[in-house]
């Protein structure tokens, strides 16, 4: 476990990629755990601790599928299995990645506390832009293609996570 901390690592220092991490059931089965643990780190009081396992759970769902779709999406553009074989390796690498980012961020923003909020939004949009920096040199990796498309991979899947996290909301207020 302390040599795949090394990987998620250098993955944030952009030294290595998905494809350096093994691809283990088992391992992608506690990272899924970790995210749901980090999701019950309440940060704000005002929001339920059951809302956070929920976004918790929508991100891990709407990124393996995400992962899979696009995958296989390369895959048939390319007449081949090499991309789907990777699907373990690129779940891992994102999921374990927004694990660290999120205890980092959950870590500063009750650092900060409440009470330097201006100070705390310009922390979580440096972290954010960070963050999709990182998750475009994975997808980068992934599909074997250039950063400006990783970035663009990205983007479409912070899109797709939000959307269905503004769903829930909205299933909630009704």
């Amino acid at each position: 476990m302390i040599f795949n901390l090394k990987i998620f690592l250098n993955i944030l220092r952009f030294s290595s990629g998905p494809q350096d991490l093994p691809a283990s059931p088992n391992l992608l089965k506690i990272i899924i755990i970790l995210n749901i643990i980090i999701g019950l780190m309440a940060v704000d009081p005002n929001i339920d601790i059951t809302v956070n396992i929920f976004f918790a759970l929508i991100y891990i769902f709407v990124t393996l599928l995400f992962i899979r779709i696009c995958l296989n999406i390369k895959d048939n553009n390319t007449d081949s299995s090499k991309y789907s074989s990777r699907y373990l390796q690129v779940c891992i690498g994102t999921l374990g990645v927004h694990a660290l980012v999120a205890l980092f961020t959950n870590l500063i923003t009750l650092g900060i506390g409440s009470s330097a909020i201006q100070q705390s939004v310009v922390v979580f949009l440096i972290i954010s832009l960070y963050a999709w920096f990182v998750n475009g040199h994975i997808f980068k990796n992934a599909f074997d293609t250039s950063m400006t498309i990783g970035l663009g991979f990205s983007l479409l899947h912070s899109m797709v996570c939000v959307i269905f996290m503004m769903l829930f909301i909205q299933v909630l207020m009704s």
